[in-house]
């Protein structure tokens, strides 16, 4: 199971696609990881994919 991130936490409020969401589900179960892992996972890698592609910032 991957490292939980030291640090403060807030919740938020989103509206996300349904099938998105569905299988985001199932891939954490494939994955034994819960769903808040994945997603903070996913928006590191939309960080990074992005500031590559701007070295300016």
């Amino acid at each position: 199971m991957a490292e939980k991130a030291e640090g403060k936490r807030k919740t938020y409020g989103l509206s996300l696609d349904q099938e998105l969401m569905k299988e985001v589900k199932h891939l954490a179960v494939d994955e034994d990881r819960n769903v808040n892992e994945m997603l903070e996972e996913g928006m590191r890698l939309l960080l990074q994919k992005y500031k590559k592609k701007s070295p300016g910032r």
